[in-house]
């Protein structure tokens, strides 16, 4: 006989790890109707950020590299054309890293080192004090940035269509920046994404662990008018290489995930893998956080736009 998924057969355990007002907006988003669209629309969303970054991938994880693009993207934005010690520069994102247990500071100067290499980033030294260099995003690195926040609008739009995320993009240009500018300040405040889901930051803390994740929760959700779980096999050279990471460490990473009782069975090298139902709960619920999040900021990303309350 076929089993279905309860969504909500572990929302105590989830609930219990954070504050009741956060829970409630995750579980607001999540049992949206049209909920798990906007869970498919988002795959791929991370993936120019993720994948195909092998050297950057050494330097720093994916969970830790997407917060850090994020804060790298702020200090820009908010940078004070008046005053040189404001904006991206390597102390500045140190700093920021620090505060936020994101990264060492020489890890810090090795991404940006590699950010520049890799044509995202490039220096100019500051007009008003020439012994300030700042680090500003390239055309490339921006057209990657524009291309995430309209899959994220996409995303959060096959969910809760209502918004209309994407024509209010297409009225608004500015809307993306506003709205990341919003959400690095969420992330300064002390906002953790992942410390309600310890089932998600196992994968997401291993190079090409997020993609793989996302890839393996939604093939094994096989939906008809109710979600079922059901193994899936992968074959985990052509995976390692489609989302940047390493095949040894993502099979390490799946055979752990079994003994922590995220996997039903033994992954048999990625020939059976059978995500748990608190694995599957943990991600949707992850998931309703993650564009809940960024469907708030957008919110208050158009109220500054416009002025409004």
């Amino acid at each position: 006989m076929t089993e279905y998924l309860d969504i909500r057969a572990h929302d105590a355990l989830f609930a219990s790890r954070t504050t009741a007002e956060d829970w409630a907006r995750i579980v607001a988003f999540r049992d949206r109707p049209a909920f798990l669209d906007g869970v498919r629309r988002h795959e791929g969303t991370m993936q120019p950020f993720f994948a195909h970054n092998l050297i950057l991938n050494r330097v720093v994880t994916e969970v830790w590299r997407f917060q850090m693009l994020v804060i790298t993207l702020y200090l820009h934005d908010t940078r004070d054309a008046l005053d040189p010690r404001t904006g991206l520069t390597v102390t500045n994102l140190q700093k920021s890293c620090a505060r936020l247990k994101l990264a060492s500071p020489g890890r810090v100067y090795a991404f940006l080192n590699i950010m520049k290499l890799g044509g995202y980033l490039s220096a100019v030294r500051s007009p008003i004090d020439s012994r300030v260099v700042h680090l500003e995003p390239t055309a490339r690195f921006m057209a990657t940035v524009e291309q995430w926040n309209d899959q994220i609008f996409a995303s959060i739009d096959s969910a809760a269509p209502e918004g209309a995320l994407l024509a209010l993009r297409a009225r608004h240009p500015e809307l993306g920046r506003y709205m990341r500018t919003s959400g690095a300040e969420g992330l300064l405040d002390g906002w953790d994404a992942l410390g309600p889901f310890p089932e998600v930051l196992h994968f997401a803390s291993t190079d090409g662990g997020w993609l793989m994740m996302e890839n393996l929760v939604l093939r094994s959700m096989h939906t008809e008018s109710r979600a079922c779980i059901e193994p899936v096999s992968l074959n985990m050279r052509a995976t390692a290489k489609q989302f940047g990471g390493s095949r040894s460490n993502l099979i390490r990473t799946l055979e752990s995930g079994y003994h922590l009782g995220l996997l039903d069975a033994p992954p048999r090298g990625g020939s059976h893998i059978l995500p748990s139902s608190r694995m599957t709960c943990a991600f949707l619920a992850f998931m309703a956080s993650f564009l809940g999040y960024f469907q708030h900021h957008t919110r208050i990303a158009l109220a500054r736009i416009t002025g409004s309350p």
